[in-house]
């Protein structure tokens, strides 16, 4: 894992993680939906890492997660940074062990990944936002719970990423091997 250089905030990294997707093809070659499955397998890496109570793994996660949503958010028009901020305004649980709070989150991914889907799913009560909203809301219990934050996740996340080249195949980066 890189070291971290530099401690930016949520609101500095947001447009650095934009650019990144942008300069990869992330935002051309892919879609909300290929967004989502790529969240779905960093959520279920989160999960895995809290269950073993890996806090470096933990970490790493919940900044994968955030790249992931993200990006997703860009793709479908919604302003992740107002929702991180409403997200931050909000009580954080630290009753439920992290293990729970990432399962949970996996539920509701679990709505917008049928939300997105579109293929013969009614789901007019799923919304991008508040499904965005409930999941980045766990992840700062989880980093709190952790003894860290999200800002700290994000910046792990971004150090790693930053430099990782790539290509798109069959709408998923695909990073290239050092």
């Amino acid at each position: 894992m890189n070291k971290i250089t530099t401690n930016l905030t949520i609101q500095e990294l947001v447009p650095l993680i934009h650019q990144w997707a942008k300069e990869r093809g992330i935002f051309d070659k892919s879609t909300p939906f290929d967004q989502l499955l790529k969240t779905h397998e960093e959520v279920g890496e989160l999960i895995k890492a809290c269950y073993n109570n890996d806090k470096p793994a933990i970490q790493d996660a919940i900044g994968d997660v955030m790249v992931t949503l993200i990006n997703y958010c860009y793709m479908v028009e919604e302003n992740v940074n107002h929702i991180i901020k409403h997200a931050l305004t909000t009580t954080p649980d630290t009753k439920s062990p992290p293990v729970r709070l990432a399962i949970f989150s996996e539920m509701v991914l679990a709505d917008l990944l049928r939300y997105e889907c579109k293929q013969g799913f009614k789901l007019s009560h799923i919304s991008p936002y508040s499904n965005t909203l409930y999941i980045i809301k766990n992840l700062i219990s989880i980093a709190l719970l952790e003894s860290t934050t999200l800002e700290e996740c994000l910046n792990i996340a971004y150090n790693e990423i930053k430099n990782r080249k790539g290509k798109i195949i069959n709408r998923k980066f695909i990073k290239d091997e050092k």
